[in-house]
């Protein structure tokens, strides 16, 4: 009985265990993705606990890495040929290194998080069935989008491609993915573009297929969830021949929790998830609502 009460004593709660991570960028396509999360669904993370942070390149860093406030600033340039080491090679050694984290999700800042249901995602991987990488295959299985499926995808190709998690809708890493993805990399020759991989050097921007690469290397399978998913219907990727569309985060009754391609309009789904008056306190893009 006293071990039990130690037990519980000891147990942490969801928020405490999990960093999550946005990718920013000071690209003006992009630049004020950021602001828009901050101001719609990461607020609302924020308010249960969590501790949400943006990745942004600083190549006149005097250190590997630093964290201010909510940004995490990456010695490295602004662009897709370094967006491994923003998104997870600095970032993977800040968390195991630096903090008591268990576990990492990265999402891209053009993506939507549903708070509570992404919170019962959390907990269905981190306390009750753990996995050590979770999110959206690439390329997507044959299942029907409408359906909740949940299933380990296996090291393979299909047309020459190999399958991976999509980075713009979102991953969950553990701390032992994480080291993964900072060993496996032999920095001199990704910097100098020289690598040997079977991704080659005209893939660096892909970092989410390198990661896929690591983690399958070292015996770490994705664990596919379809309420992760790297389209939108603001921006469709996959064909859809019969017009049956795709689910949205922003229904109530939908269980899509992470929905890539959301920029522009997450206003407008905090505003279908919660009521128009989710929160009159919130200056949006500069201006009073």
């Amino acid at each position: 009985m006293e071990n039990l009460m130690e037990n519980l004593m000891e147990k942490r709660s969801i928020n405490e265990r999990v960093l999550i991570t946005v990718t920013g960028t000071w690209a003006p396509s992009h630049a004020k993705n950021w602001m828009e999360c901050e101001m719609t669904w990461v607020s609302k993370l924020r308010e249960k606990g969590f501790d949400v942070v943006y990745l942004v390149s600083n190549p006149h860093l005097d250190k590997p890495y630093e964290r201010v406030g909510n940004f995490f600033f990456v010695n490295c340039k602004d662009d897709l040929d370094s967006i491994y080491l923003k998104n997870h090679y600095y970032v993977s050694q800040y968390v195991n290194n630096d903090t008591d984290y268990d576990y990492r999700f990265h999402t891209d800042s053009d993506t939507f998080i549903h708070p509570e249901r992404f919170v019962d995602l959390l907990e269905e991987y981190v306390d009750e069935n753990p996995k050590d990488w979770v999110g959206c295959t690439i390329p997507y299985p044959g299942f029907n989008t409408w359906t909740l499926n949940k299933c380990e995808i296996l090291p393979g190709n299909w047309n020459n491609i190999s399958y991976f998690a999509s980075g713009g809708s979102g991953f969950l890493l553990s701390n032992k993915a994480m080291q993964i993805l900072v060993d496996e990399l032999d920095y001199d020759s990704y910097i100098n573009k020289t690598n040997q991989e079977p991704w080659g050097s005209d893939k660096l921007w892909a970092c989410d297929l390198i990661a896929g690469h690591f983690l399958y290397k070292n015996g770490i399978n994705l664990w596919h969830d379809s309420r992760i998913l790297f389209e939108s219907k603001y921006h469709p990727v996959m064909a859809d021949p019969h017009g049956v569309g795709r689910p949205f985060v922003g229904d109530r009754d939908s269980f899509m929790t992470v929905q890539h391609y959301c920029n522009g309009h997450m206003r407008e789904i905090m505003e279908m998830l919660y009521g128009k008056d989710w929160d009159k306190t919130k200056i949006y893009h500069g201006h009073d609502r």
